[in-house]
């Protein structure tokens, strides 16, 4: 049965970029479910306001495949390793929001500030 009221959260497969790796890594991120006004709110509050860090941790819950677990630390930690993570675990979430069609045009961008 379709349900309107989706779950509150989801999880989907993020391909991280390695410096000097042929394959990118996956890390599967769990992610908090926002509808679309909720999102559109929340990313017009932020985005130039925050840094990558603080948006992104916002909408994720956990993730697993890494060696570290979940937390704000490991996050920053991510993000300041992983020139392209930010980007990355943005358009995932778009796309798995969204669809994958509409992923880059519709996924909001990441600010850029670390």
């Amino acid at each position: 049965m379709f349900k309107i009221n989706p779950a509150p959260t989801f999880t989907v497969p993020v391909e991280i970029t390695v410096p000097g790796e042929a394959q990118k890594a996956s890390l599967s991120v769990t992610f908090k479910h926002l509808g679309k006004k909720a999102r559109k709110q929340y990313f017009d509050e932020r985005l130039g306001k925050e840094d990558d860090a603080e948006i992104l941790s916002g909408i994720i819950v956990g993730w697993e495949g890494a060696d570290a677990p979940y937390s704000r630390e490991a996050l920053e930690s991510l993000l300041d390793n992983y020139e392209l993570a930010a980007t990355e675990i943005m358009r995932a979430y778009g796309a798995a929001l969204m669809g994958a069609a509409e992923k880059n045009s519709s996924t909001p961008p990441v600010t850029g500030q670390s």
